[in-house]
């Protein structure tokens, strides 16, 4: 979004799935979906897909009563269910190389 005449760079999420032979991928908070055959490719695909939906909101006027209309609870679930994974994941392979260390409890 703008201020002060500048662009700000907008933190969203966005949750990528594979189905059947491609990824679709879903930006949260603005419910805008793209897909690709790669994941790397529904990337590229889904921020271009956002660029698009935004640039519409400028040039139509709307920015200032502009809500974002975020995608439904069970996608956000999603998100944060594959998030917890991914952490979990990182935090295994962490402790198994010793890369963790237990603090002293006073």
């Amino acid at each position: 979004m703008k201020k002060n005449g500048k662009t700000e760079p907008l933190d969203l999420h966005v949750l990528i799935e594979k189905e059947d032979r491609l990824y679709s991928a879903l930006c949260l908070e603005l419910d805008v979906a793209s897909q690709g055959r790669t994941p790397a490719e529904a990337k590229k695909n889904i921020v271009e897909a956002i660029e698009l939906y935004l640039e519409s909101v400028y040039a139509d006027g709307d920015e200032k009563e502009f809500i974002p209309r975020p995608a439904p609870v069970e996608e956000w679930l999603k998100y944060f269910q594959a998030m917890t994974y991914r952490m979990q994941k990182s935090f295994r392979r962490s402790a198994g190389r010793g890369r963790i260390r237990q603090s002293k409890v006073l």
